[in-house]
């Protein structure tokens, strides 16, 4: 059995705060192989980073078919988190992949709807820190990075255009699928539901986790040995 783990947007082959790397040295301990890689304009990769998402996916293909050729697993899995689950979900609706099965963590759902959860939940963060009269210093001296924040803004507000759902007309491989989400996470709820209707819709066999307290990109350690052991526990059950 191998795992291809697939990195968010803006990240690299690490995993958010080296989530990649703990997991892919704890399943080796159970005979796991793994294989870690950076999308294109990424990491350590050329190229300019993928504005479509058919980039993105034809980056996780190459990787399979190389897995494959050089290692011949019996069994592959694809683990993703952010914009990497919502690569995978894609891929997996488009094309016949040899996967076995998916661990999807914090896929998010491209609406009008989960855009402005993303932006409110954002602009939040933003006024709560303001608060602080250090912060608001830097707003006032123009210390603070102004155009960084607006950036931040402007990249949750455009969820919609960065993650085109595809999924709803076709489904071509229909391997178990293991949704993890972040109950702090302003568009789990939405995305959650999304997914599920999905699976639904194409008897796609699923099962859904929600993390109490964590936020998208689960931050804290404890959410981090959480994820690993019900990954564990998912990956021998299947």
């Amino acid at each position: 059995t191998a795992v291809i783990f697939v990195h968010a947007a803006n990240s690299n082959r690490l995993g958010p705060h080296r989530m990649f790397v703990e997991l892919a040295q704890r399943l080796s301990r159970n005979s796991i192989a793994s294989m870690r890689f950076d999308m294109r304009g990424c990491g350590d990769s050329t190229g300019q980073p993928a504005k479509q998402i058919q980039n993105d996916i034809e980056d996780l293909l190459c990787s399979i078919n190389f897995f494959n050729l050089h290692y011949k697993p019996e069994k592959i899995l694809l683990f993703g988190i952010s914009r990497g689950a919502k690569v995978i979900f894609e891929t997996l609706a488009k094309h016949n992949v040899p996967a076995d099965g998916c661990i999807l963590l914090s896929i998010p759902h491209s609406s009008g709807k989960t855009a402005l959860k993303s932006f409110t939940a954002r602009l939040k963060e933003y006024l709560y820190k303001f608060k602080n009269p250090q912060s608001l210093k830097k707003i006032l001296t123009g210390k603070a990075n102004i155009m960084q924040i607006f950036r931040t803004l402007a990249f949750a507000l455009n969820i919609r255009s960065r993650y085109q759902d595809n999924s709803d007309q076709n489904f071509t491989t229909t391997c178990p699928l293991f949704f993890i989400y972040a109950a702090k996470d302003p568009i789990a709820a939405a995305s959650r539901h999304h997914y599920t209707r999905i699976c639904k819709k194409f008897a796609i066999p699923n099962k859904i986790n929600v993390i109490k307290n964590a936020n998208h990109s689960f931050f804290h350690y404890k959410w981090k040995e959480q994820i690993f052991d019900e990954t564990e526990k998912w990956i021998m059950e299947n």
